[in-house]
């Protein structure tokens, strides 16, 4: 018996790998002693709890000096900021002169331009000194197992502390100041209090309309005066990058999304450039060509698609199978058109031949497809062990069948999108949600080896990669048992560390005539009885076959998801209160 989270499940659970990854997790010494929680999670704070803490000196931040401020936010703009275009650069060039000259007459940062905007610098400060340090560094692990968060933190620190301190109604700066410091907490993997700022952030966003179409008379507008452009497009960018991460969130947490589409009226902000912007409107007579907001647009527009399949698919009331098969081929219709309205630059034209800035955008949104494309099929990977007593039967059997395909294609699209990813520089550290998109693929297809050493080499004890790689080698090691179990059942030798051919084209698991993904074990394909028929088998013979059906009708759609939380879950030890994984 294992208890997980105040249930209990018998040992043919498909849930009781997690429990046991979390042992693992609760248990391991490798990281250092600084990294580990001291006691229980009960002495850390509820928000920030099981998180890397912040080093305890954020009086220590300075200031850089103005050009090498004015670096920093070039930076940010030109290689931080990827879909989530929050910010007008111009204006926030402004803020920094302000910034600059209270520091000079020892006035406070935020004199003439509020707490919120002060903050809105310090942690763009923040993100574009901890990017350029891992780039410099590489990956290679700091004093405390990452690159070094020192300068970085305290500017984020820094920032948190002025919107603290911010008084009165809010702006639509205060909702930037926020959205802001949630997308450093994910880079830092400071989850669980992501998770919470973004809540914040939300109530904000919507007490301010900004999920609502601007009326004539809001504002600042009247019937003789136009609204001042960059503030309304500003406010159109802010919502819709809060709106991507929103799904995103949703999906890596299991949980609830903040803002519901029921709601939310507002348009997408123009395709303009920062530079051709003013309060009046665009200033270009041209038309805008490879615009830098596309990429944001389009994110939106697939971040509304993978919404929906959270909703439809993942449905958590009595849904029948066909039911979440057709709003699955729905999502997925949905998917191939949003990929074919792409424009070139970041749709048909190979990345590598595109400007940095392009190639960045034009990545993140494969990779985000190709997680849209698993997302919506994975759930029927189980199902195709389905034996056909009808014509009915038998054309669910098939729609099921050309989802397992699709989802395994796209979890290698995604996992070579990721090898690349790992030897380009520029864009190895852009996407904090890399490591669940990996994380998705690798579980699809039960390929932990492909990568293992790439993702160890690459991560920290604390980053989610760490917390994924141990529930991923759980499993993989289930899957290695229960084929050398169900081989000994059948009275045939055991092909464990054989190796195996995954097919990706729906050709048999032989490989003939169809490409295929090569890793090393163990011996599965899409049609084996390791996928038709069990995660988790004890006993030998017939007897292991039946236990192994058994768990295999109690695994439901919204398992799924679970599986996808589980790096960051509540867990309950055995004979213990939940807690939180031991790893900050």
């Amino acid at each position: 018996m294992a208890e997980i989270e105040g249930q209990y499940f018998d040992p043919t659970s498909g849930l009781t790998f997690l429990h046991r990854a979390y042992q693992r997790l609760s248990t391991q010494h490798r990281e250092p002693a600084a990294q580990r929680l001291s006691g229980t999670v009960n002495s850390q704070p509820l928000m920030t709890v099981g998180d890397q803490p912040f080093l305890d000196d954020a009086a220590a931040m300075e200031m850089p000096e103005k050009a090498t401020a004015i670096e920093l936010i070039a930076f940010y703009f030109n290689v931080c900021v990827v879909t989530y275009h929050i910010f007008h650069r111009h204006t926030v060039l402004a803020w920094l002169d302000t910034m600059m000259a209270n520091i000079e007459q020892g006035l406070p940062l935020h004199r003439g331009i509020g707490h919120a905007r002060a903050s809105c610098i310090l942690t763009i400060l923040a993100i574009a000194s901890l990017r350029q340090r891992k780039i410099h560094e590489n990956g290679q692990p700091g004093a405390y197992g990452t690159p070094s968060l020192g300068a970085s933190d305290r500017y984020f620190q820094a920032a948190a502390e002025l919107t603290r301190a911010e008084t009165g109604l809010p702006r639509l700066e205060s909702a930037q100041a926020r959205l802001i410091q949630v997308l450093y907490l994910l880079q830092t993997s400071r989850m669980n209090q992501a998770w919470y700022v973004f809540g914040t952030t939300s109530q904000i966003i919507q007490a301010l309309g900004l999920h609502r179409r601007a009326g004539k008379m809001k504002h600042g507008s009247s019937r003789s005066s136009k609204p001042d452009y960059v503030n309304a497009q500003c406010r159109k960018r802010t919502f819709w990058s809060a709106y991507i991460i929103d799904k995103y969130l949703s999906v890596v947490f299991g949980r609830p999304m903040q803002h519901r589409d029921e709601d939310i009226d507002q348009d997408f902000p123009d395709c303009v450039n920062d530079e051709d912007m003013t309060p009046q409107g665009p200033s270009g007579t041209e038309p805008q060509e490879d615009c830098h907001l596309d990429a944001s647009i389009f994110h939106a527009k697939l971040a509304r698609i993978i919404g929906m399949i959270s909703r439809e698919v993942y449905a958590i009331n009595h849904t029948a199978t066909h039911e979440r098969i057709d709003a699955a081929h729905s999502a997925i219709r949905q998917l191939h058109q949003w990929r074919d309205s792409l424009p070139s630059h970041l749709g048909t034209v190979r990345p590598s031949s595109l400007i940095p800035s392009f190639r960045r955008q034009a990545i993140a949104l494969k990779l985000a497809y190709s997680h849209a494309i698993i997302h919506a099929n994975r759930p029927f990977l189980l199902g195709h062990r389905t034996r056909s007593s009808g014509r009915a039967e038998e054309m669910e059997t098939a729609a099921m069948s050309d989802s397992v395909e699709e989802c395994i294609t796209a979890a290698r699209a995604a996992l070579e999108i990721v090898d690349s990813m790992a030897s380009d520089g520029s864009v190895f550290h852009a996407f904090w949600w890399t490591s669940y998109v990996t994380f998705c693929a690798l579980a699809v297809v039960y390929v932990w080896e492909i990568q293992r050493l790439r993702l160890e080499r690459g991560s920290s004890v604390d980053s989610p990669t760490h917390r994924y790689s141990i529930v991923l080698e759980e499993l993989r090691t289930e899957a290695r048992r229960q084929v050398s179990s169900i081989s000994a059942g059948n009275g045939e030798p055991s092909r464990q560390g054989a190796g195996f051919r995954l097919p990706l084209d729906g050709k048999d698991s032989s490989g003939h005539g169809g490409d295929t993904l090569r890793v090393r074990e163990p011996a599965l394909s899409i049609d084996t009885p390791m996928i038709q028929d069990s995660f988790d088998v004890h006993g030998d013979g017939n007897e292991s076959l039946y236990e192994m059906q058994n768990l295999l009708d109690g695994w439901q759609t919204t398992d799924w998801l679970d599986l996808d939380s589980s790096a960051f879950g509540l867990f309950t030890q055995t004979g213990g209160s939940p807690d939180m994984w031991e790893v900050p």
